[in-house]
């Protein structure tokens, strides 16, 4: 192993490490002392990498926003149809939360109302991944597949916000339901309100979640 290979284990095991403790304390209870202890290293050695415990917080985010927006980049170019295509962008933000529920506290609880957060790569690679609703609608009111006289802007915010609210309670109710059972009803109640009246006199080619979920069983 490489000197840079070392490095970036260790930058990685750091990264893990205070996600699981800023999820599980909060950023003001969450020490640096305790992530040291966790990742196994000194309080020096984390601050070779991350010059203060706010820079640790943003890169966490950073490198799971990252992840987030890559995976939704390839699955896309595999969907053919704006509403297959919205129904797997939202399966695909919820199962991510789903199966990385520290990100998730992390990104919904703590960073939502920092101010600071807005000015980091962090949020320009969540912005990206978002967008990408935005251009999912645009191309679905092309195609004529979704009305032409829709507000793009508020079917993104009713989209973003619902999400957000699910994923919220998901975290502060102690997870009662699986997030990916949502998928379905909730995308089937946004393209009742924004198909054309063509496409939903013509159902056929749909895909519905539980192909996603059928899938992982192979």
């Amino acid at each position: 192993m490489t000197n840079a290979t070392k490095k970036q284990a260790r930058k990685n095991e750091i990264l893990r490490s205070a996600e699981r403790i800023f999820a599980k304390k909060g950023f003001q209870d969450a020490t640096i002392s305790e992530i040291a202890k966790k990742a196994k290293i000194s309080e020096a050695s984390i601050y070779e990498y991350f010059s203060t415990k706010e820079g640790l917080l943003f890169s966490v985010s950073t490198k799971y926003a990252s992840e987030l927006f890559n995976l939704l980049d390839f699955h896309l170019k595999l969907i053919r149809g704006a509403g297959n295509k919205l129904r797997s962008i939202i399966y695909l933000f919820l199962s991510s939360y789903e199966e990385h529920p520290d990100n998730a506290a992390i990104i919904m609880l703590i960073l939502k109302h920092n101010k600071k957060f807005l000015n980091t790569e962090g949020h320009l690679e969540i912005k990206k991944a978002l967008r990408i609703i935005n251009k999912t609608i645009d191309e679905g009111v092309e195609t004529g597949e979704f009305r032409d006289d829709i507000n793009v802007y508020l079917i993104r915010s009713i989209i973003i916000g619902t999400m957000e609210h699910l994923v919220t309670n998901w975290l502060m109710t102690e997870r009662p339901e699986n997030l990916t059972d949502l998928v379905d009803p909730f995308v089937d109640n946004i393209l009742e309100g924004i198909q054309s009246k063509e496409k939903t006199d013509n159902q056929s080619g749909i895909i519905k979640i539980q192909l996603y979920e059928n899938n992982k069983d192979d």
